[in-house]
């Protein structure tokens, strides 16, 4: 089995590549928290999502953002300028959630997510 769920806060907004094939590729690096950890310590890992679902992570989530991924692991193989074979381990996204609606979307005329909409309504 090959699974991985994951929260964290995005390092730096999405980039996001069309592919030869006419598809689309969101990268984006996520700051996942070590709990386990007795000091303060956080694992950066890649995300890579592909399609709609890549487009509507470039449109809405930035940099700061909270956000939960499920998916699996990748691990891609490369040689540096050194000579050295490299492994990074990535995980290809199969589901993101945007657990911080950003307020430029509200702005945009963007539809938020129902518990926004409640929530707004009450304090209106």
């Amino acid at each position: 089995m090959n699974s991985v769920n994951i929260i964290g806060r995005l390092t730096r907004d999405p980039e996001l590549k069309r592919l030869d094939e006419g598809r689309s590729l969101c990268t984006f690096t996520l700051a996942v928290d070590d709990v386990h950890s007795k000091e303060d310590r956080a694992d950066f890992l890649r995300v890579s999502v592909f399609g709609n679902p890549g487009e509507l992570c470039e449109k809405y989530l930035r940099k700061g953002f909270l956000a939960g991924v499920t998916g699996r692991l990748r691990t891609d193989t490369y040689t540096d300028a050194e000579g050295v074979v490299r492994y990074p381990v990535k995980v290809v996204a199969e589901n993101v959630r945007f657990l911080q609606w950003p307020e430029r979307a509200a702005g945009e005329g963007a539809q938020r997510p129902a518990s926004e909409r409640k929530k707004a309504a009450k304090e209106a």
